[in-house]
């Protein structure tokens, strides 16, 4: 039998932090993994793979910098974001766990973040109708399929957490959908709209779910679970076959949709940021720039030049 190798001390240290990110932080798994693959990438560089030892109280303000400014070359300015929000991040955990005497993370600036100034894509109101309208619900593969892109579309969620739906989230008598949320982060309830509901109960009659698991959406085949990734290029087929761009992965652009509707019907964006669980108001500033029938209403008419 082939023995295991012991974990190198990069690994230690990097699945502690891990372990922080989801029982302290309260991270979605996909930004836990995203965080510690730019960690990982920075302790390789600082130090040797299989070092038994890391001297972290060597980190420095310049180290910090230095690496961040190097990885410029690599990055675009959204990931470079989240690269130096991952070693903020990372930073405040080794101060927090005695592993460094001093915070570190006021060394890093932020990064501009002049990608985030246009507009948010999304789809119009037609274009969605569409999409909606290319189903073949008379098979189990396209009611299943219209009942995803329903729960992202009329709801919010991420592919995530669609994919990880199971029978027990849907309170069908009071129509209230319950969406699980990682340690540290409380779950959230969702009203459940008539048609995501009709929709769910029409793919669960034509393949209700085997003994083995009690998620809602599997594959029509294997009855395997269906992951984020493989919902997500599910709705990038589905768009492309409605004439509405490239195959992709492309489930966020429906999120994206679902916020700037609802902002352009009037929603304040504390209920837009509560419905799609954002952290911060911040996060959902962006929506602001698509009501456009307010933007009108707040701006100030230029001023004429006063005749004497």
């Amino acid at each position: 039998m082939k023995a295991i190798a012991p974990k190198s001390a990069i690994d230690l240290l990097v699945d502690g932090y891990h372990e922080h990110l989801t029982d302290v932080a309260g991270l979605q798994p996909s930004s836990c993994q995203k965080w510690t693959f730019f960690v990982r990438l920075f302790l390789n560089a600082q130090f040797r793979p299989k070092a038994p030892v890391l001297e972290l109280d060597h980190l420095k303000p310049e180290v910090l910098l230095a690496f961040v400014l190097q990885q410029a070359k690599h990055y675009r300015p959204g990931q470079l974001q989240s690269l130096a929000s991952a070693l903020r991040s990372f930073c405040r955990f080794l101060c927090v766990t005695g592993r460094h005497a001093q915070d570190l993370s006021a060394a890093l600036p932020s990064i501009s973040g002049h990608h985030r100034e246009d507009l948010p894509t999304y789809l119009s109101r037609t274009q969605l109708k569409g999409l909606l309208e290319g189903f073949d619900r008379r098979t189990v593969l396209g009611k299943r399929d219209y009942a995803m892109v329903l729960c992202l579309a009329r709801l919010g969620l991420r592919a995530g957490e669609v994919a990880r739906l199971n029978l027990e989230d849907v309170d069908w008598r009071n129509g209230w959908l319950r969406l699980a949320a990682p340690k540290g982060r409380r779950e959230r309830h969702l009203p459940l709209p008539s048609e995501v509901g009709q929709a769910l109960a029409s793919y669960l009659r034509s393949n209700p779910p085997n003994q083995t698991t009690r998620l809602l959406f599997r594959t029509v085949g294997g009855q395997r679970p269906m992951r984020g990734c493989w919902l997500s290029q599910r709705v990038g087929n589905a768009m492309a076959h409605a004439g509405l761009g490239a195959p992709g992965k492309r489930a966020h652009l429906l999120r994206r949709t679902f916020a700037t509707h609802l902002v352009q019907q009037g929603a304040s964006l504390k209920a837009v940021a509560d419905l799609l669980g954002h952290a911060s108001l911040s996060t959902t500033q962006v929506y602001a720039k698509v009501n456009l029938p307010m933007l009108r209403a707040v701006a100030q008419p230029w001023p004429r030049e006063v005749r004497l």
